[in-house]
């Protein structure tokens, strides 16, 4: 089946080179992780769903804490900019 992911440039060409330096391609390499995390059958408790879930609503917290003591003069350009720099 074909798939359609977006991840961060700066990773994709990290995994590529890594790839590339081991003789395989991304595919593998991506098929790979999918199998050693099914294999894992790990499934997280309600406790860590619910971590999980506070740790992501505090990033955000924090980058719309960042892009509010930006200086305004255009809300759009802001936010780009903050993104940018994490990436």
């Amino acid at each position: 089946m074909k798939v359609t992911v977006e991840i961060p440039d700066a990773l994709y060409r990290q995994v590529k080179v890594r790839a590339a330096q081991e003789g395989r391609t991304v595919r593998d390499v991506t098929v790979e992780l999918y199998e050693q995390w099914l294999a894992a059958g790990v499934t997280q408790t309600e406790a860590e769903r619910r971590a999980a879930a506070e740790a992501w609503l505090a990033g955000w917290e924090q980058m719309w804490q960042e892009i509010n003591a930006l200086p305004v003069v255009d809300p759009r350009s802001m936010v780009q900019i903050v993104l940018d720099e994490r990436r």
